[in-house]
Formats: structure tokens, sequence, C-alpha cells
């Protein structure tokens, strides 16, 4: 039997400051350096700022495609890179440096670290924490830290874990650790010896450990194992935020000699576009034939031979059996490898859309000779549709053209880094669709795997990115792991090679490895296309190489005029405006000045986005970003250490541009100025959170009635430098559907005007004056449809709490699941005497729990120019709001099964996280009152909410509320 554990419990860790490293690294790579001095190079990237250029040396020395380093011998400031382009050809006084090719050796580990990978290290003192972790957001904020990554220090990070493997495992089948991702280079050992180097920060691997000469099976201290993990959180090709360390989740593994590989199964039901046929108004679509292929790939133990075949099963969203078949049988010698394969006819299939994202469930059985079925896997989802891109008409699913009209994300949030849990994955798709999204490109690299499980389930089309692009073989390498790993997932539509620069547009061997990257993918899923997010012209061609090996043309921040060029030589070629709209603004800044940038954006991503959607033959556009993310502070570095580019900021509350989208991309597009509903606007989009509304209302409000939305960009305070006498006169912004809108000040009008097509309106040159400014959205008909009130706030005098997640109103669920992992989210808003949100606070919020099983692992406020610790419960407001997150702190919702393996594997057990036994459940009835979270502030009346929590992982699990949240659109 096949047995898949969670490993994410009970790990010690500790984070290394890099200028920490030792002696033997700083001279262990110096002759393979070529060195510089006086220059500086291209593309280069801060890691810091150091005492000696031989720290900047071995750090690049400890990342096998680091090209080279540059130390400024006046700052100490060290730079490293990874790039193909990296040249060091510039007159720079005051530099020292060297260059290399890459890969370049990886020296063996040595000194403090390899007495820290020793089964006998005392690691007592280490920090106990549970998966999935950032190392490196614990840190404090410095300007001598890299601004790309942040301003947060880079550092090595080590993970311990003192575990045991069941005695009944010993002897009987093969034992693996699953991991999903370490970030990065990640060295694995194992009592001691050395099993497993990993160089991605972003691909999955499974290190084998029965096989490890001193494993131990078996109960006890004698027999307890230890797995150690050194990973470099530095010296990655990101100039964003990448955080480091045992960031995604983590799975103890056991199965027969004769098993799946990992990622080894693929499924595919195709359909014709002919046979699709739509019911019940067109939410649910089905194919009236279609066919089932599947293929699994096998492996045998070197002591094992036999007559292996595969069994499949398909069963339908209702748990249904729908068809099975069978491969041929294979004689199979010891040690052999080989793909199993399969294929059915179906009829009368319910396809996968963005309304209705029905999945079947493949089981796969490996059948030995006379003993039957020796491995399984039961969770292999995957979806029936069809997916076509066109060069004329755009992009169709299911034979309907679909307009992309999405956005690019990284990979991070406020307190949490990197690890964000996994009911905020669900948050983040979520919020997408409340702005009308529905397209997500992973930027740029493969997500974590939960991700894309909601996703599917929430009917969001997916553009998949490897992280780097060129002839090395690891980074081809690289390439197959994403598209082995994530082919099943319905909604990824494509597979992208690259992102800008990283396309080696210019380069002459372009074309060559463009060529080998494609055999890659397609080696793997014949079925997707590739592409790139490109931006280089080449000259007299007008654009690269590369265009020849990609099957759909991705552009990066280009005029509509591109696109028109584009069309006219290349008119066979599909074409997306794969990134696009890089307009700044911040959150509750009614101005611009030298620190803060403006609420309002209107005119940057109403002109941008409209190069991608207004044009037929471009699928659409995917705007940079939805949400903010550490790194790349734009156009303000120090002291903003986040960018600005989002339509919610990094502690996932809405900025201004939120309900310019929400107004056009869902409520006009919906029927695209006409009456007839567009099928690839999202069907079932949760209310969009107006963050500083103590009392969220949901769609059927004044200001946001379901079919129109009208939103006042600015606050309505007193300017804070102004004194009596002063013109106080301002442009107020309105963002909304609506053809015109009225402004009133303290009831009377003010003006009237006509809101132009995907557009706003402005006010200018009003007189403040305390009190209430309310904008109406009038129709054709001169009928109020929708109305916004902003008041002058008091004095502030309170802390009013609510619940962001779970929540109906935002479509993550009702309850956290007690499952030791479970996250929420709480927002504090500072308001005045009548409940107006105070946009001038800042008072700093204490939170707490203060009764449930449940612990503060995060905070947040949103604002790009905050240095307080992302992990201390204290966080000053950012006009009046701040966030705390949640995490339930028991165990007692998995399985039984489960749970009596973690208390049998886990030597550390029950000390950072309550693992309540099986049978114990009683003891623990009290914790179904849920989780208690207070929020003070001196000088303010408190306030506490209780999350609530559920034992029933069955139906509150993350992707069966995404599951819910969608049929509920059938109701």
């Amino acid at each position: 039997k096949r047995e898949v554990i969670n490993f994410d419990f009970a790990w010690r860790h500790e984070n290394v400051p890099v200028d920490a490293v030792g002696e033997e690294y700083q001279t262990a790579c110096g002759p393979a350096f070529t060195p510089f001095q006086n220059l500086s190079c291209k593309t280069d990237r801060p890691v810091g700022i150091f005492e000696s250029p031989s720290i900047c040396q071995a750090l690049c020395c400890l990342s096998p495609y680091c090209r080279g380093w540059v130390f400024e011998l006046a700052t100490g400031t060290c730079s490293l890179d990874t790039e193909r382009l990296f040249r060091c050809d510039t007159a720079a006084k005051g530099t020292v440096g060297g260059t290399r090719d890459v890969p370049g050796p990886r020296p063996p580990l040595a000194g403090l670290d390899i007495q820290r990978m020793s089964s006998a290290f005392d690691d007592s003192k280490w920090q106990l924490i549970d998966a999935p972790h950032d190392s490196l957001i614990t840190g404090t904020f410095s300007i001598n830290a890299s601004g790309h990554q942040g301003n947060l220090p880079y550092g090595l990070a080590f993970y311990r874990k003192h575990f045991n493997l069941p005695g009944d495992w010993e002897g009987n089948g093969q034992t693996t650790v699953y991991f999903e991702g370490i970030f990065r280079s990640s060295y694995v050992y194992l009592n001691g010896i050395q099993v497993a180097f990993h160089e991605s920060g972003y691909t999955s691997f499974s290190v084998r450990l029965d096989n490890v000469t001193g494993v131990k099976f078996g109960a006890g201290q004698a027999n307890e194992n230890v797995l150690a993990i050194r990973a470099q959180a530095f010296g990655g090709s990101g100039w964003w935020y990448e955080g480091g360390g045992l960031y995604r989740h983590n799975y103890l593994i056991h199965h027969s000699d004769v098993h799946i590989v990992p990622n080894g199964i693929l499924g595919k039901i195709s359909v014709e576009e002919e046979s699709v046929r739509e019911l019940e108004d067109g939410l649910v679509t089905v194919a009236t034939k279609g066919e089932l292929t599947a293929e699994a790939t096998v492996s045998l133990d070197q002591k094992l031979a036999g007559n292996v075949s595969v069994h499949f099963q398909l069963y339908n969203s209702e748990g249904e059996f729908i068809a099975g078949m069978a491969t041929n049988t294979t004689v199979m010698k010891p040690g052999d490898t080989a793909i199993f394969f399969a294929s059915h006819v179906l009829h009368n299939i319910t396809l996968w859309t963005p309304a209705n994202t029905s999945m079947y469930r493949l089981l796969t059985n490996v059948m030995l000779g006379d003993e039957g079925m020796v491995d399984q896997v039961n969770d292999t989802y995957i979806g029936a549709r069809s997916a076509s891109w066109h060069a004329g008409y755009g992009f169709l699913l299911n034979g309907q053209q679909f307009k992309w009209r999405g956005f690019c994300n990284h990979n991070d949030m406020a307190g949490v880094g990197i690890a964000i849990p996994d009911r905020l994955h669900l948050f983040r798709a979520q919020t997408m669709k409340s702005i009308g999204g529905n397209s997500w490109r992973m930027s740029h690299n493969p997500p974590a795997p939960m991700l894309l499980d909601v996703l599917d389930r929430s009917g969001i089309l997916v553009w998949d990115e490897t992280r780097n692009f060129g002839d090395e073989a690891q980074w081809a390498t690289d390439m197959r792991d994403m598209v082995q790993r994530d082919r099943n997932h319905p909604s990824i539509m494509l597979w992208s090679f690259c992102n800008e620069g990283g396309c080696l547009s210019a380069e002459p061997d372009v074309s060559s490895i463009g060529g080998q990257f494609r055999a890659a993918a397609k080696s793997l899923d014949p079925f997707r296309p590739v592409t790139g997010n490109m931006v280089a012209k080449k000259e007299n061609q007008l654009y690269s190489d590369l265009t020849g090996e990609i099957d759909v043309q991705g552009f990066s921040h280009m005029q509509g005029f591109i696109f028109d060029d584009f069309h006219t030589i290349y008119p066979e070629k599909p074409l997306i405006n794969s990134e696009c709209c890089s307009c700044v603004t911040q959150r509750g800044e009614d101005t611009a000045n030298p620190t803060h940038l403006a609420n309002f954006n209107g005119d940057c991503i109403s002109e941008q986005t409209a190069r991608g959607i207004s044009r037929p033959f471009v699928s659409g556009s995917l705007v940079w970003t939805l949400f903010d993310y550490l790194g790349e502070p734009t156009p303000i570095n120090w002291p903003h250490v986040s960018s600005s580019f989002g339509s919610f900021d990094l502690a996932g509350f809405s900025k201004a541009a939120a309900f310019w989208y929400r107004a056009w991309w869902l409520y006009n597009f919906t029927h695209d100025g006409m009456s007839d509903r567009q099928w690839d606007v999202p069907s079932r989009a949760p209310p969009l959170i107006d963050s500083e509304q103590p009392l969220q209302s949901a769609i059927g409000s004044s200001k946001d009635t379901g079919d129109f939305l009208i939103h006042i960009v600015q606050h309505w305070e007193a300017a804070p430098t102004s004194s009596a006498g002063d013109d106080d006169l301002r442009v107020i912004q309105v963002y909304t559907n609506a053809p015109q809108v009225e402004l009133h000040l303290n009831g009377k009008l003010f003006s009237r005007k006509v809101v132009p097509w995907y557009s706003w309106a402005e006010f200018g040159n009003i007189s403040f004056e305390a009190g209430n400014l309310t904008a109406t959205a009038i129709s054709w008909s001169s009928v109020v449809v929708a109305s916004h009130t902003r008041l002058t706030s008091g004095i502030a005098t309170a802390i009013v709490l609510a619940i962001d997640v779970p929540s109906a109103s935002t479509g993550t669920g009702k309850a956290l699941v007690l499952d030791g992992q479970d996250t929420g989210m709480v927002r504090a808003m500072v308001v005045d005497s009548r409940g107006t949100v105070v946009p001038s606070s800042a008072h700093a919020i204490t939170f707490s729990v203060s009764t449930g099983p449940g612990r503060i692992i995060g905070v947040g406020n949103g604002d790009p120019a905050c240095h307080e610790n992302n992990k201390i419960a204290v966080r000053s407001a950012y006009h009046g709001l701040a966030r705390a997150i949640v995490q339930v702190n028991m165990n007692s919702a998995m399985p039984a099964s489960i749970r009596h393996r973690l208390a049998q594997i886990d030597s550390e057990s029950g000390q950072y996280t309550v693992l309540v036994h099986p049978g114990d459940e009683e003891n623990y009835s009290s914790v179904s009152e849920g989780i208690t979270v207070s929020a003070s502030s001196p000088g303010l009346a408190s306030a506490n909410i209780t999350i609530p929590v559920t034992n029933d992982i069955d139906r509150h699990n993350v992707l069966a509320t995404a599951k819910a949240w969608m049929t509920a659109s059938h109701a």
C-alpha cells in the first residue's frame, strides 16, 4: 500500500548570515575565476555590503551558475550575476571581481556547515518550526541589503528533522521524501551522509531514504534518523524577493518496489471543438465524444523482475465510475523503467470551463504477475477541454472565443514571505476573480502545486513559466521537471521558456536553445503550445529568432503598433500581450510626493490594458501585477522595500485600481457594452472587499450593485499642512462603469460628468469643506444606479476587526480546518466614534490569540516603506489598516491513519503544533469554539474577533472550499 504522510511538522531551523561564510569557501574557487579590476558589469545584482572581496567571491563560488562577482572597494557592495548576458567591459574605478564559465565547480561542504549536517550535531537551541517556512522573512530590513530582495539580508538556511521510520516499512518497499520546493542549491543529508543536491529553487524533487547506509527503522531514540538540509538563500537570478528555505510542502512516501515514479502519470481527455454543446445557459458545457489517453511510468527495484501491466479507472466529479482500461503486459527486468499506455473512447463528456470547473479523477493501479495490485496512485485529477490559438482571432476555449484579461504574480505576501499557506492561495485566486481577472501568469518560475490545484478549481487560466533559459543542461532539466509535474492541470494553457531579457533575443544561438527547450516540453506534453515573454527586436527582422521556435508570441510592455507590425510580418503566428501595464499606485495616498506614489493610476491602466484587449488578433493582456511584492521598488528605492504595481498591496488590502478593474473588467465586459454575457468573465466572482469599510457589504450595496460600481479614489480629509484662510483645492477622480457621474459636497451638487468608455470621471478645483463627499453613478436614463460617500474622519477612538479569511465574502470558506496548517487573515481598522476608518492613523496595533487553537504567524500593513518585523505581532497601521495572519496550532482533523503515522514518525511531535492522537479527540472538544484574536493599541478601545474552526477536513479543506464556491454558481 502506498502511503503519503505529511512531512512538514517539527523541523529545527537556523539561519546563518551570508557574511559568515567560512574561510574554506573564500579560497575554494579562486582559480576558476578570471580576475579583473576597475570594471563594472552589465546585469549584476547587489547581494549586500561586506568587509572583504573574498566573501563576495565565496558567495559566487557556492552558486554553480554564478557567472561573476563584483566588489566595490569604497562601499563594500558585493554583486553577483547568473545572467547569460553578463559582461564586464565598462570602466569603473575602485572595483575588483572575477568571471568564469558555468556551471562552475561546486565545493563540498566543510567547516561548520558539514558539522551541521552530522546526526550528532546538537540542534536543541535551534528554532522549532513547521514548513512551509521562509528563512529570510524573519530578517531585519537594512539599507545595506539588496533592494532587489526587499532589503532583507540573504542567508544560509539550515533545517534538521529528527524522525523514526515505521518498523513495518523495513524491507517492504521504498521510502522517499518528496520536496515541493527548497530555495535553493539545497544539500540533503541523512544521518551525516549526503543523499542529494538540488540546484533549482522552484522545481520539486524526490530523495530515496531506505537504501542509505545507516538508515534506521523502528521506534525509540536509538532508531532515530536525522534529515539535514542546507539551502543557499542567495545567488538566485531574480530581481525580486525570492526568499529562502523549506518554503513549500514536503511528504514522506512509502510504496512498493514496483511503483509509479514521481509525477509519472499523464492523463488527457481530448475533445473536438465541433462536438461541444452548451447546457444550462452556458454554465455547463459537454462534448458528445472524446478520447481518454493515459500513460504511467513504472520502475522496478534492482532485486525484482516480473510481468507488469497498468490498469486505469476514470471517475467523474461526483465519484461515479466512467471508464476503465488496461495496458498490455510487459516483461520487466530488475532496475527497468517502462512507460505504459492505454486509451478509451468517451461519450457525453462534461468539460472543464471557467464557469464549471468539472474534473475527472484518474486512478492508476500497477499490477505485478500473480501478486495483483502492488502500487496505486488515486489523486490524479484531469479536465476535459479543447484549447486553440489563432493568429486572426485569438484564443478559443472549447470552441468559444476567450479574451485573456489577467495578471502576472510573484510568490510572496506580508508576514509569510514566499511560504504562502494554502488558503491564502485561494484568497489570491478569488481576489483576482473579484476584479474580473480570468488568467494568471506565473512570474517567473514554476509555482507551488497547491496554487495550480486552486486555479484548476477556480476556473482561472494559467501561463506556466520556467525560471532560466539558456544552453546550460540544468536549465533544460528544469523545463522538463516543470512540464512533467504540472502537465495534468487543465488550467494550464501554455508553457513559457523565458522572460524579457532572459529570452536572449539578441543572442545568435537563441534559435538552437529554443529548439532544445521546445523538444524538452513537447516530449512530455505534446498537446500544449510553448511561448516566451519577449521584449527585444532584431535588426532587419523586427523580432527574435526565438519566434520561430515558439507557438504563441508573447510580448512584454510593447506599444500597440508593435502588435500591428508583428501581425503583418507574421500573419500566421498567434499573439498575446503577456506582460503589460506596470502602473504604480500606493494605497491611501491622495497625491504623489518624493516619498510616496499616488493612489490614482487610471490613466495608465486604461490606456495600456486596451492595447491587447482592443485588438481582435491579440489574445489578451496580462497586467503586471495583481499584488505588490517584496523587492523591485519602483520608482522609489529605499525606504521603499516592495513594489507598488499591484491593485492590492502586500497585505492583500485593495487599492483604488481594484475598483477600476471590477467596474470595467467584471461589469462592463460582462456584456461588453451589450446585453449578451461573455463567458470569459468570471461567472462566480466574489465581492471586492473595500478594506476601509468596517461593515463590509456584499454585492447589492449602494456602492456596488452587481451591475454598476462607483468608487471615489481620494479620501476627503483636511490637508495636514493647511491653515485657516488657505485655498485647499482638490482634484477628485471617480472610477465607475456608469455613463455619467454626479459629485455632491455636503448635499450640494458640485458637477455632473460624462464618463468616457473604459475611463473615469475627474472633477477639479473643489474647495475642501469637511463633511461628506458623495459620487452617484447615473444611467443614460438619468437613474441613480450606485453611490459612494467619503466622510471626513474624526479622532481615532477604537479598533474594529474583520475576518477576511476564511470568509464567505472573499470566497475562502466558513472555517479553518484543524490540520495544524490552515491559515486565516484578520483585518484591523482604526476608526473614529462613528465607525469611519481614520486614514491618518498610524497607531501601533498589538495582535494576540487570547483563546483557542491558533497563533499569529505574521503581520503586515501594505506600506512599501514599512521596515517593521514581519513576525513580531505588532504592526503600525498604514492609513488606518493593519493585518494579522493567524494559523491553527493543532492537528486533530487529518485522518486518524495519518495522525497515527505522524505520532510514530515525528520525534518532536506536539512540541510546536499539538498532535491529537486518534481516540483523544474528545479531550479537545473545547477548541471547536474557535480562535479568538485580540487587537489593542494605547489610547484606543481594543477589539476581539473569533475565527471559526472545524475538524471536517473533507468538507472544509481548501480545494473543497474552492469547488463548493464554483458549484454554488449553478444554484
